[in-house]
């Protein structure tokens, strides 16, 4: 009884984590429905209500982290009626897809540069423990390694059928990641 438990336990473990993975079909739905928040986000001064507000901490969360930010805004609901017009019903369940998208598509931009990655990042510290670098200019550098160092170890972490289905949808992603810059 006990080995027919944990076999059934195992099972249904695997299926959850399989029926977890990223589909083509689910990065187009996410991808129409961050494109409609853009197209809506410039009709409204949500922008400049959010800039108030603190940056993501993780970058592994940073659409988590903006629909937290967002659930104060006087504009939430009109944000959540954008997101269910698209298909999401729950706006987290749309911001932990970004996550997830984001993770990979980050991942994959960085494949085969992580060990000179991780030697610009020893030489940024090398050049912090110099002393040669003013207070304020070291806090900043600081940050930004411990944010960029956070970022590398996130993407490590993007499971492999992620990044195989953001590589599929690389062109789509291409388009509204480069529309942002």
């Amino acid at each position: 009884m006990r080995q027919t438990l944990s076999a059934l336990i195992f099972l249904f473990t695997a299926t959850l984590l399989h029926a977890q993975d990223l589909t083509d079909t689910e990065i187009q739905k996410w991808v129409k429905a961050y494109q409609a928040i853009i197209k809506w986000a410039e009709t409204t001064n949500i922008d400049e209500e959010l800039d108030t507000k603190a940056e993501p901490k993780e970058y592994s969360h940073i659409f988590s982290q903006m629909m937290e930010h967002s659930s104060t805004s006087k504009h939430y609901n009109a944000l959540v009626d954008v997101l269910d017009d698209n298909g999401y019903s729950d706006p987290n369940k749309w911001s932990e897809t970004g996550d997830r998208i984001m993770m990979a598509y980050v991942a994959n931009q960085i494949e085969g540069q992580e060990a000179e990655m991780k030697q610009q990042l020893q030489q940024m510290k090398a050049m912090m423990d110099s002393g040669m670098i003013p207070p304020d200019q070291k806090a900043m550098m600081e940050q930004m390694l411990q944010e960029s160092s956070k970022a590398m170890k996130a993407a490590a972490e993007a499971p492999a059928a992620d990044k195989q289905a953001v590589k599929r949808n690389q062109a789509l992603l291409n388009s509204v990641m480069e529309a942002d810059e």
